[in-house]
């Protein structure tokens, strides 16, 4: 009979998230990956940039709170690309999960899954769809829409959202980690490298707050993922500061 090899999660995978004046959001983010099926133990390292309205202490109270649970751990960051650098640099995995601090796992199975998913499927890289937590039904068409031309850019051009952006550790690096100089979609600039056949978007979905929709307003988030796929080339474009992680 043949004899089934299961590695748990906490041997393959470490959890990344980025931090900036997160604190009303974070307890959140931890407490959705803490009930994840099979993710005890697993290391969890949020790099933050200096925040100054106590995401630091909620972290720290989280730490302890789940310490049977996850190996929570406070790095110093940077801005987002950068702090998703460092921790995949303190890693030791062979995957990576890079998460928003914002990002809310909606079902129990979501990081089981998507590894199954890259493992079967021998795939380099994986991202979800993302999904508004907010009631207001604006927002969900505006996810709705970012979705579907998501989906449409992916066909040609892979694009992984930083809400949830699953690699493999080696090919992270062979892409040449977050461009730190970028403004904003610092997520696809890396995504785009990746081969598409070796790229999925899976069914499960992220929920994540409408504030950055808001900040930036509905259409304009839009505009921007569309500018960005036709500027993919253009890596001055990046550079630009649009206001999106202000």
């Amino acid at each position: 009979m043949e004899t089934y090899n299961y590695t748990p999660i906490k041997d393959k995978l470490t959890i990344i998230i980025p931090s900036y004046n997160e604190v009303n959001y974070i307890g959140k983010t931890l407490f959705a990956i803490k009930n994840q099926r099979g993710i005890g133990g697993t290391r969890v390292i949020i790099c933050d940039n200096n925040s100054t309205d106590g995401t630091k202490d909620e972290i720290n109270y989280y730490k302890i709170k789940y310490k049977n649970d996850l190996k929570i751990e406070i790095q110093k960051g940077g801005k987002v690309g950068r702090a998703r650098n460092i921790g995949a640099n303190l890693s030791k995995t062979k995957y990576l999960l890079f998460l928003d601090a914002d990002a809310v796992l909606t079902k129990p199975n979501q990081i089981k899954d998507a590894l199954n998913i890259m493992e079967k499927g021998d795939l380099d890289l994986i991202t979800c769809q993302i999904k508004s937590i907010s009631k207001s039904i604006t927002s969900k068409i505006a996810f709705w829409f970012f979705n579907y031309i998501n989906k449409i850019i992916s066909i040609r051009t892979p694009f992984a959202v930083g809400t949830f952006f699953l690699t493999k550790k080696d090919k992270f690096f062979e892409y040449g980690q977050f461009d730190e100089t970028a403004q904003h979609s610092e997520d696809f600039l890396l995504s785009k490298k990746y081969n598409v056949e070796k790229f999925k978007i899976i069914k499960h979905k992220i929920g994540q707050d409408d504030r950055r929709f808001k900040k930036m307003g509905y259409v304009g988030m839009i505009k921007l993922l569309i500018k960005s796929f036709k500027n993919r080339n253009n890596n001055n474009f990046f550079k630009n500061d649009v206001g999106y992680w202000d």
